[in-house]
């Protein structure tokens, strides 16, 4: 068996109604999420992760109030353009893992800061600022760091 992919350091989050929720999981939480906003950047961000030997991550968020519920690997994400304005992205992802209770509000997960942000920490002895996200900042999608939360998970599995 190979390796699994270690996690880009950023993320997509995107809404889902309930019950496209509960059909994702209902077929063993493999399948497409489809949108009808182009996912260009998002696609551009899997290339980079895949040059790079990286998964990136997909966290669907639910309910009333909006919580993460599941996260899993993003395997293709297809922007398909109809005419002028009309889009359907169909991102496909594989086996979905729940998201414990304690990091399932939006606001456990950081919008992605940018790469001058990240190169600045690393640079000078300045506090990181991270804005959370919020329900307003979901739609369509959100670029996001990933969580800390993910790599506990991906190292308690690699374990004996």
């Amino acid at each position: 068996m190979a390796d699994p992919k270690p996690p880009a350091a950023h993320c997509i989050c995107a809404p889902v109604s309930a019950p496209a929720l509960r059909a994702l999981t209902d077929h063993a939480g493999a399948g497409t999420y489809k949108d009808v906003h182009p996912w260009h950047w998002a696609r551009r961000l899997l290339g980079r992760a895949r040059e790079r030997g990286e998964a990136l991550l997909l966290f669907l968020a639910a309910g009333e109030p909006e919580v993460f519920r599941w996260w899993g690997e993003i395997e293709d994400i297809d922007v398909a353009a109809f005419r002028p304005g009309t889009f359907e992205t169909r991102c496909a992802f594989g086996a979905l893992r729940p998201v414990h209770p304690i990091f399932a509000p939006l606001d456990s997960i950081a919008l992605n800061p940018g790469a001058e942000r990240r190169e600045r920490e690393a640079l000078e002895p300045v506090t990181p600022h991270r804005q959370f996200l919020d329900a307003k900042l979901l739609r369509p999608y959100a670029v996001c760091e990933t969580p800390a939360f993910v790599y506990l998970a991906l190292e308690g599995e690699a374990a004996p």
